[in-house]
């Protein structure tokens, strides 16, 4: 198994209850039938619009434009041999092209996977040559071999302080394993997201298939009450010895409460003390795109980078790689879904 490979590549996460949804599975093989390389690809053929009859037509007819093949923190190479990972990745988008021929792929893109730090400029240049364009992203994460003495002396002071704070103000934080408590955690994600302005449909959708995530153990789910009310919520990803900041939620509803940073060290003692390799805060874009100025990204990014910077974790580059097939369509398809 590549060190590299994480829970966004795992049959569970790929594989979705949405009809409209599901995953292609790529494995390069060498002569003795060895796996050398793999690549889930989730294809989506259904694009949720907004609700509403015209919209849903609307939606129908973006749909009917073409599809999308996504992927995240992939492909997984199990080679070290530069000029090996290089054939095999030729041999990846030989099959990549027949999957967006065959299932009328109109957008393709993908994310490495930001523990594959042997990805080159020649790495690039071949995702280059293949028409994908390019952007730049980062992560900080933290390798967990220190005491957790040590991992607590990397985080900066305010971190520390935010963590002191909520357990003087008696934050509590608990584990969730059941299918009542997931629901409680979902609400909590629409709760979340109407303080962003997004609006969630159907937050309790997958219920099912969350609890299988937990029970199978690929993924972790903690949340904080301040006076048995919960206030924050973490989702991790957890598979090969990597955890994965998923989601982070906080109600707002406690002015100026710690939960989050409370939250977020739980988890790492947590990462630390089950054995595992690594502990990834997750990150965003590493640079300003084309068509916005600094000051829309400083916007976006400038906070959550400030956060993710608090716990003492390396920065790593991560990519990604976008394709479009036919760019009228894809206007279209974007106005219209």
């Amino acid at each position: 198994l590549s060190k590299s490979s994480t829970f966004f590549q795992t049959y569970q996460f790929l594989t979705s209850n949405n009809e409209n949804k599901f995953p292609i599975f790529i494995y390069v093989l060498d002569d003795n039938e060895k796996i050398k390389a793999q690549l889930g690809i989730s294809i989506t053929q259904n694009h949720r619009g907004l609700s509403g009859t015209i919209f849903k037509k609307l939606t129908e007819i973006a749909s009917k434009l073409g599809n999308r093949g996504s992927w995240v923190s992939g492909p997984i190479i199990h080679s070290n041999d530069s000029h090996e990972r290089i054939e095999i990745l030729q041999t990846l988008f030989s099959a990549i092209e027949e999957i967006t021929k065959d299932y009328h792929l109109i957008l393709i893109d993908g994310y490495t996977p930001p523990q594959d730090q042997m990805i080159d400029e020649n790495y690039k240049k071949i995702f280059q040559k293949n028409n994908y364009t390019l952007e730049n992203f980062l992560t900080f994460s933290s390798t967990l071999d220190l005491s957790i003495e040590e991992l607590w002396k990397k985080i900066k002071k305010n971190a520390k302080n935010d963590v002191n704070k909520a357990k003087r103000e008696n934050i509590s934080v608990k584990e969730i394993k059941t299918l009542d408590e997931i629901k409680e955690y979902k609400l909590l994600t629409q709760i979340w997201a109407k303080t962003k302005g997004i609006s969630i449909n159907n937050p309790l959708e997958n219920l099912e298939k969350e609890l299988f995530f937990v029970n199978s153990g690929i993924q972790k789910f903690f949340v904080a009450y301040e006076q048995d009310e919960i206030v924050a919520g973490l989702r991790i990803g957890c598979f090969n010895g990597i955890a994965y900041t998923h989601q982070v939620l906080n109600s707002y509803s406690k002015t100026g409460n710690a939960a989050g940073p409370l939250l977020t060290w739980h988890a790492i003692e947590w990462a630390k003390n089950n054995n595992l390799r690594i502990y990834d805060f997750s990150g965003g874009k590493a640079e300003v795109s084309a068509n916005k100025s600094i000051k829309e990204y400083s916007k976006q990014w400038d906070s959550l980078f400030a956060y993710k910077k608090k716990w003492g974790g390396e920065q790593y580059p991560y990519f990604h790689f976008i394709r479009v097939t036919n760019n009228q369509k894809y206007r279209l398809f974007r106005l219209l879904s």
